[in-house]
Order: C-alpha cells, then structure tokens, then sequence
C-alpha cells in the first residue's frame, strides 16, 4: 500500500517529535496529508521543530509532554481526540538510551528508564484504547529497538523496556485485530539521532555516530510503510532485520557473536569510558 494514501487526512499523536525519528516521521505525515499533534518535553526544541514545518500550516500542532507523567498523557491523547472528534493514528515513539555496565546502573537509573520507556507506552496505550473502540477502529504505533529483539550486551536495562514494549505489542496486534485497531512495533537499528550523546541524566553531548546508521528520514519511510502495510514487528535496517532473524535461526552463533561484541565493548569502556567507538 502507498503509505500517503493511508495516512491522508488522518489525525496523528507522535510523542518525542521534536528531534531524530520522531520529526522524521512528523514531516513524512504532514506531507502525506496527515494533520499532526507534535508532543515531546522539550518546548524550546519543540517550537523549533514545528517552526521548520510551518509550511504545512494549520495541519501541524504541538504540546510538551513529559510521557513519564500519567496526566499529561492522558491530556494529550484526550484533548486531540476532543478537539478533532477522533484520533487515528498514535504513535508512542518517545525514548531514552541506556548503555552502561550493570554495575553503574542505580535504581534511579532503572526508574527512569521503565517510565519513559515502558509507562509511557502503557499510559498511551490505556487512554488512547476507549476512543478507538469507540470510534470503530484505529492504529498504535510503538517504538521498541532491535535491543526488544536482540540481547546486546551493556543494554540490560535499556533492553529490558524495549523488550515488554515489543512482546506487549504483539500481544496486543492478535488481541485486537478483530476490532480493527492495528498495533505495529518499531524495532530501529542504527539510526542517526541525538540518542547517542543523550544520557540517563544530563544534558544531550557529542557523541560520534555509529558508521552503520542510517538517517532518520530513511528510518521514517520504512516506518510508515510498514504501518500502512499493517506489519506487525518493524524491524530494520537490513542488517539488523537479518540478525535478527539469525538470532531466532542459529541461536549458537548470535551467542558467539554476542559474546564477542561483549569483549569489544568492554575494551573500549576501559579505553574511552563509552561502548561506542
């Protein structure tokens, strides 16, 4: 299916949209002829954001939102669904990194993590599901990792959420297909984003991109078109998908390579302090 026709004139929430996926897929929507409610917590970086899109006009709005809060979640999705009479399209795309030993990760650090990453899925999930049965049908979009699909070492907590997000998804694509609300989970590999330099805690520094990552305007285009499709697990680049899958086909080989990547990564924290290189 061509992925504009699917979402033409269709009303969609993209949380964490101010930057990386989240613009990306923003900008793909509004020029697809969606109307777009624009969240993430960062005002300043938001009005920037929806400032750079202005040409679309009056199909392109926005609201801060920490998804770590119930209330606000619940205001955003309540409030678009109140103001346009339905809402077809929710995206929970709004994430944080988490790329450290497990011994340098606190409870605060778990805490934070499972609330933006998971609860905020949660939270999204039960507001947004009474208006869609009521309006007859509708579409989830949330964003896993390829780390929901795969176990890369220094990424326990990280990957912790990111698998609950994944397996809730697919629980949820087979519970309620029958309804037609669709659920689709995006599982990105590399991609190039502000995710690099973005800690736990702090502020967002310079961190060099992985050599392998693909822009977030490509990771858009894939994305759309697998949720026009209807697929359920949305996994790319290529090289990921196909980890993968060898991941479930050859499990004794991804644990070589994992155990590997494991040794590599654990050279270069000693030498750098960071796993990337």
């Amino acid at each position: 299916m061509n992925y504009q026709d699917y979402f033409s004139k269709k009303i969609c929430v993209v949380t964490g949209a101010a930057s990386g996926i989240g613009f990306a897929v923003s900008e793909a929507l509004l020029k697809a002829g969606a109307t777009v409610i624009m969240a993430d917590r960062n005002t300043k970086n938001l009005e920037e954001a929806v400032e750079r899109l202005g040409i679309h006009g009056g199909h392109v709005h926005s609201m801060t939102v920490d998804v770590s809060k119930e209330e606000q979640v619940r205001h955003m999705i309540e409030d678009t669904a109140e103001r346009y009479g339905r809402l077809d399209v929710l995206f929970n795309n709004a994430g944080i990194p988490a790329s450290l030993p497990i011994g340098d990760a606190t409870l605060d650090m778990w805490r934070k993590v499972i609330d933006v990453n998971l609860w905020s899925v949660i939270y999204g999930i039960h507001y947004v599901l009474p208006i869609m049965r009521k309006q007859g049908g509708g579409h989830i979009v949330n964003t896993s990792s390829i780390a929901g699909l795969l176990t890369p070492p220094y990424q326990s907590v990280y990957s912790a959420t990111k698998f609950a997000v994944a397996g809730m998804s697919e629980c949820l694509r087979f519970e309620l297909g029958d309804e037609n609300i669709h659920v689709s989970v995006v599982c990105p590999g590399n991609v190039a984003s502000r995710i690099f330099g973005t800690p736990v805690f702090g502020e967002v520094v310079e961190a060099k991109i992985p050599d392998d990552a693909i822009s977030a305007e490509e990771a858009a285009e894939i994305i759309l078109k697998g949720v026009a499709n209807k697929e359920g697990i949305i996994a790319f680049p290529e090289k990921y998908r196909q980890m993968w899958l060898q991941y479930w086909s050859n499990p004794k080989e991804a644990e070589k390579g994992f155990r590997e990547e494991a040794r590599q990564r654990r050279k270069a924290i000693e030498a750098t302090g960071t796993i990337y290189q």
